[in-house]
């Protein structure tokens, strides 16, 4: 699929190597390639630049990135059945298991979140008014939030950005652009999608959605580090706090200076705001009436 800025190309090299070529109209941030690759090893293309003095007098920069096995989720998932929803939500959430940062969250939150969240407080779109208190308190919650460990985060998680194989298992996560690491959970705001869909303009949560969705969190937990884990497990809460305050960044999107949002998650975001974790919920629904 190509992207609205780019253009991009499987290509044959004459030693049989296959590789990414892609035609930019933006430089692309490599630094978050390469953040998201020491983390998670062979699921991250390698980049890297192609100089071209020509094309880039023109506006235009070039990169070639590993092409890796799979087909992507949308595509390879077809036939698959419930099945396959709950095998790439579980494969990811181990993938995801591996997203430790040695850094502290502190500089993510003051750099990244906290003016985002400024951003979103000060827009004039009509959307925001009903969720300027939530907001103006997860401001407050900010120092607390700071104190989860820093994590990989992928800026547009979903069915397009995501490779699997034969078995539904994560092979690749593709199109680091603009993806920057976050506090543990926030940003995973997108397990309302990654176990559930839009769909004809609606959220709409299949049968297995509560199957796919505790998979991705028992492997998530499972796969880190027990030490990591019981730090995470005795703040249970402000892991909650993080998936929501996450699902309302990405709802009120920051790009160049810019709030906005979009008419489908906004129909979304009141079901979305009652979303509890497994850890929290226990039995219970994961969404409340």
């Amino acid at each position: 699929m190509q992207g609205m800025f780019s253009r991009t190309f499987f290509v044959t090299l004459t030693d049989k190597r296959e590789v990414v070529i892609q035609f930019r109209t933006e430089k692309l941030d490599l630094d978050a390639f390469r953040v998201a690759k020491d983390a998670l090893g062979q699921v991250v293309p390698d980049a890297v630049a192609l100089k071209d003095e020509e094309l880039e007098n023109e506006g235009v920069w070039v990169y070639s990135l590993e092409r890796l096995p799979g087909k992507i989720w949308i595509h390879g998932v077809a036939g698959k059945g419930p099945e396959g929803r709950i095998a790439v939500n579980r494969s990811l959430g181990r993938v995801l298991s591996k997203g430790w940062l040695a850094d502290s969250s502190g500089e993510a939150v003051s750099t990244k979140i906290r003016p985002h969240l400024e951003a979103i407080l000060a827009s004039p779109l009509d959307e925001v008014a009903t969720y300027r208190p939530l907001l103006q308190g997860f401001l407050g919650k900010l120092n607390e939030i700071s104190k989860l460990p820093l994590w990989v985060s992928h800026y547009d998680l979903n069915d397009v950005n995501i490779l699997i194989d034969e078995t539904c298992e994560v092979t690749g996560l593709i199109d680091w652009e603009l993806s920057t690491p976050k506090p543990f959970a926030v940003g995973l705001g997108r397990i309302h999608t990654l176990a559930g869909e839009y769909t004809g303009g609606e959220f709409w949560m299949p049968d297995e959605f509560v199957a796919a969705e505790q998979a991705f969190w028992k492997e998530l937990f499972a796969g880190m580090s027990q030490k990591t884990r019981e730090m995470l497990e005795k703040n249970i809460g402000l892991v909650q706090d993080a998936v929501i305050l996450g699902t309302l960044l990405n709802t009120f999107f920051w790009e160049d200076g810019k709030v906005g949002c979009g008419e489908v998650p906004m129909k979304a975001l009141p079901k979305f705001l009652t979303y509890r974790i497994p850890h929290i919920r226990g039995d219970e629904p994961p969404y409340k009436e």
